[in-house]
């Protein structure tokens, strides 16, 4: 009867494997611990066997979640040259941009001294009007 009794004691404070299975709507989450808040615990409905991998399927694992992250590394570093590259590119684009429409504003004003017919003024006006819209949508 003692031993009963201690085998028992020990069994209550070792606790025993769990695995169930928790619902929450349409979802479904098997776990080896409670249920979290907002799931309800539900039937397995069958057998549950959870087999530890062998040392090769670790380090199988261990090798390709390295090759991920250094995949992913790659990822960012040339998503971050991208990135730069686009940005030296649209800077230059800016700088054309001012580069040609100083051009065309100090030929302007050499020409409308010379007092340019209308028709060239309303050239000059349009071109002028066309680089500011081309800086006003690159944020230049």
């Amino acid at each position: 009867m003692r031993h009963c009794l201690v085998l028992f004691m020990l069994c209550a404070c070792m606790g025993f494997a769990h695995a169930g299975k928790c619902v929450s709507g349409s979802k479904t989450l098997y776990t080896d611990t409670a249920c979290p808040p907002g799931w309800q615990g539900a039937a397995l409905g069958g057998n549950l066997s959870r087999i530890s991998p062998e040392p090769a399927t670790d380090e199988a694992n261990r090798q390709f979640l390295q090759s991920r992250e250094a995949e992913e590394r790659e990822y960012q570093a040339r998503i971050a040259r991208e990135q730069a590259d686009a940005a030296r590119a649209e800077y230059k684009q800016c700088n054309w941009l001012g580069s040609q429409l100083r051009q065309l504003e100090a030929d302007y004003g050499m020409r409308r001294r010379a007092r340019l017919p209308k028709e060239e003024q309303e050239g000059y006006r349009q071109r002028q009007r066309a680089l500011r819209e081309q800086q006003a949508r690159l944020r230049c």
